[in-house]
């Protein structure tokens, strides 16, 4: 585990002062201010809205702009130069992928706690403090979507030979996540029609952390009813809130430990 935090501490200082990590954590402080102004302008109020229609407005952007930062800090961190001379010291090269994964995510999460904090600044002086509960949920699970591609980045980079195509790689599983998923999803549950279908387009969520962090944000928001009949069938699929909330946490921790296992597994084996 020292090899494993000093590791994070150096990762994560080096992605603190990279500059568009910082101009990452005011971009969302400026986007979070301007979803609270803009969800109280579409209510006809004349301040911040609050903290419900405020994180529904700011779950689109969270699932766009955080898996491809995550992905181009993770390629960057784990494809590094520095390679040869890390593994040349005395730590096991599981460590080396963890301890990166580490500090990168702390990168990301101190940006998005900063960025979105400072927007809950914002909407709880305009528009009180109803529905922090659920922001909170939507800020975590932020933090906790940019755990996975990081993660999920840390196993491209450990399986190509170089950065640039890692890079290649990780940006096309963020567009096919984020942007390609859904729509190949719904033209399968469209073929195979009946309750087939359904259940197979239920299931497919578990197959994309994308999807299941916006099903989870979107619990999370307090709006009732926000995501209707397919939220309801989802629940009762997954045998009521209980469960699907115990079944939703454990994709997710299982979305964060299996690329890292697998990053960990190929470089064991890769000659660097």
């Amino acid at each position: 585990m020292t090899g494993v935090i000093a590791i994070a501490r150096l990762e994560l200082v080096g992605a603190a002062r990279l500059r568009w990590v910082r101009l990452l954590t005011a971009a969302f402080g400026l986007l979070a201010g301007a979803a609270a102004y803009s969800a109280g302008a579409a209510g006809e109020l004349s301040g911040a809205d609050g903290f419900a229609r405020t994180t529904l407005a700011l779950v689109p952007v969270s699932l766009i702009l955080i898996p491809l930062a995550a992905v181009i800090l993770g390629v960057s961190g784990q494809a590094d130069e520095g390679e040869p001379f890390l593994f040349g010291q005395p730590v096991a090269r599981a460590a080396i992928v963890v301890g990166r994964w580490l500090g990168q995510t702390a990168a990301l999460a101190g940006a998005i706690a900063c960025g979105f904090g400072a927007g809950a600044a914002i909407v709880a002086t305009g528009g009180g403090m109803d529905g922090w509960q659920g922001y909170l949920v939507f800020v975590g699970a932020s933090i906790v979507l940019a755990a996975i591609f990081t993660s999920i980045a840390a196993a491209i980079s450990a399986s190509s030979g170089k950065r640039i195509t890692a890079l290649a790689i990780g940006t096309f599983a963020w567009f096919f996540s984020v942007l390609l998923y859904d729509g190949l999803a719904l033209s399968l549950a469209g073929w195979l029609n009946g309750r087939v279908g359904g259940r197979v387009l239920l299931a497919s969520i578990f197959a994309n952390p994308a999807d299941l962090v916006r099903i989870v944000m979107l619990r999370a928001a307090g709006t009732a009813n926000v995501l209707g009949a397919a939220g309801e069938a989802w629940v009762r699929f997954l045998g009521g809130d209980s469960p699907a909330n115990a079944i939703a946490a454990a994709a997710l921790a299982l979305w964060i430990t299996a690329p890292l296992v697998v990053a960990a597994s190929v470089l064991g084996r890769r000659d660097v």
